[in-house]
């Protein structure tokens, strides 16, 4: 019988984030830009379906999606949020799955510790909760 209860929960854990990793994102990105490329391979490896879109003016973007003061290299949207940066899947799961009442999440800057920047250093990089559009990224959303 506990065999029977772990498989059921190894199957409905995998089913939960096969259903979230499916999930299509938009990503607005400079042309050109190597480092989004890498960002975006990342998300396809996680399973995420990208859209990609180079925008010619990333300000513009940022300010109609709420990261203004959070810039990085790109923005992206995904269910009804902003992520801004090289923020890492785990951090975009957990937004997604807890759904807070915030405008986004964000990585400012391009830190060498982040997917798509180097080697990664998983519970070190802190993630930033845009708690309203264009707010300052001062709360700390988490550590991945």
């Amino acid at each position: 019988m506990l065999f029977k209860t772990r498989i059921l929960a190894l199957a409905l854990f995998g089913a939960a984030t096969l259903a979230q990793a499916g999930t299509a994102v938009t990503l607005y990105k400079n042309a050109g830009c190597s480092c989004c490329e890498a960002y975006i391979a990342y998300l396809k490896t996680a399973g995420f379906t990208v859209k990609a879109e180079d925008a010619a003016d990333m300000g513009a973007v940022r300010q109609r999606y709420g990261s203004a003061k959070a810039a990085s290299c790109h923005t992206m949207r995904i269910g009804g949020y902003t992520v801004e940066g090289h923020v890492p899947v785990a951090a975009i799961n957990k937004l997604l799955k807890d759904k807070p009442a915030i405008t986004g999440i964000s990585v400012p800057g391009m830190p060498m510790n982040s997917p798509g920047m180097g080697e990664e250093k998983p519970g070190t990089l802190p993630v930033y909760a845009l708690k309203t559009a264009n707010s300052n990224p001062d709360t700390e959303f988490g550590r991945f």
